[in-house]
């Protein structure tokens, strides 16, 4: 069953990319924000050259010209943004890792730092370079400890590993995902998020319980793993697999205290403990037809949902001596049109 249930994990590598603000034209924006904007006929050429450039690395070449020539420049704090956003929106994550390197040497403020630290860290973690991303992530949150940028990809960062038996970032991240879930419960959007980025990271809220829920069964803590899946399947109802690993904790809870009702001397505390264990199992059974039915038309389920129905079927018959209402209990779960 153990196996049954690692392979539904690894059926479920979820690739999440975060959210991040949109881009805009930096002379024309910086403009408009300040009319008297007061920039040098060189500092709006150099400005312009950045905004006529045909890539982001071209981009970033022309902003580390302004930058080099006017380290003080008005328009730097928007160049600054423009550019991170550029390189955010690259779709190669290598490529992104790359850039956000040659950014870092260029913007060298604080403030710039922790601006591209976030695009930083989803880029190495997209990449499937987890140490790069938590230790580049680690002093951002120290800084800065309510970040959800940095403390969902680096929670999901965690759970990707986790599918690949790593154990290493499974503390750190069922940490980072239960204070971005408390944050996001609190709904006190950050003073530096948009509403749009707020509401994106709202709808993750099922996912940061489901991935926090899959930390703590790898860590072997079955009870909060079990509340966090049975909190993630209310808020994402028609996600199968937060019931698969429901009914998976519950066949472990049940085969556990069987084996040790099963090692009892024969006996009345045998026969009495023996009847205590039926609950755990009618349990089972119950998760089991939940995971069943929300699985049957995601194709992704189909070689775990097999092994499933036939332990299902199993321990049915056991309990009730035929499998007559086996089909009628997974219909009963099965979601309403």
């Amino acid at each position: 069953m153990k196996t049954r249930l690692r392979d539904v994990l690894a059926l479920c590598i979820q690739t999440l990319v975060l959210f991040c603000l949109t881009g805009s034209f930096i002379l024309a924006m910086a403009q408009r924000q300040a009319p008297d904007l007061k920039l040098s006929p060189e500092e709006q050429n150099l400005a312009k050259a950045i905004m006529a450039a045909p890539d982001t690395a071209a981009k970033l070449k022309a902003a580390g010209t302004l930058i080099n020539k006017h380290p003080k420049t008005l328009i730097r704090p928007r160049v600054a943004e423009s550019i991170a956003d550029a390189i955010n929106q690259e779709k190669d994550a290598a490529q992104r890792v790359q850039l956000a390197g040659e950014y870092q040497k260029i913007f060298d403020q604080e403030s710039e730092q922790e601006l591209i630290g976030s695009v930083l860290v989803a880029a190495y973690a997209d990449a499937g370079q987890s140490d790069q991303a938590f230790a580049t992530g680690a002093p951002l949150l120290a800084k800065q400890p309510n970040s959800l940028r940095v403390l969902t990809r680096l929670t999901f960062a965690a759970t990707e590993e986790e599918k690949k038996k790593n154990e290493k970032f499974a503390d750190q991240g069922v940490q980072y995902g239960t204070r971005a879930i408390e944050i996001l419960e609190a709904d006190k959007k950050p003073d530096d998020m948009s509403d749009s980025s707020w509401n994106y990271y709202k709808t993750l809220l099922p996912n940061l319980y489901q991935s926090v829920g899959s930390l703590n069964l790898m860590k072997g803590n079955r009870a909060e793993a079990k509340a966090k899946f049975t909190k993630a399947s209310a808020l994402m109802p028609t996600d199968a697999f937060n019931y698969f690993m429901l009914a998976g904790i519950a066949n472990d809870e049940y085969n556990t205290e069987a084996a040790r009702v099963r090692a009892l001397p024969e006996g009345a505390a045998k026969q009495e403990a023996m009847q205590k264990v039926i609950p755990l199992l009618d349990q089972v059974i119950e998760a089991y037809a939940h995971a069943l039915a929300a699985s049957e038309s995601d194709a992704r389920f189909a070689q775990a949902r097999q092994g499933y129905l036939e332990d299902f079927q199993t321990y049915y018959k056991f309990r009730h001596h035929s499998t007559e209402g086996m089909q009628q209990l997974i219909d009963k779960y099965k979601t309403k049109p």
